[in-house]
């Protein structure tokens, strides 16, 4: 069996509320529709499952240089 990490930068207001939970179980409902195979037999997706998630706020700081040319 294979790992991988998937990261999206997302850009929010200040006000907006994140829910990093509803995030995965929403990466999870689109594995199963799309990637998984249905083992109907116990009724589970087999192939590809969201074991955990990391959600952190960016603190790298953006900056832009007014350059003349």
């Amino acid at each position: 069996m294979k790992t991988a990490v998937f990261q999206v930068r997302l850009e929010a207001t200040s006000d907006a509320e994140i829910n990093a939970f509803h995030l995965a179980e929403e990466i999870q409902a689109y594995l199963n529709a799309h990637v998984c195979i249905d083992d109907p037999c116990n009724d589970t997706f087999e192939d590809v499952r969201v074991t955990g998630y990391k959600f952190e706020y960016d603190t790298f700081t953006p900056t832009q240089f007014d350059y003349e040319i």
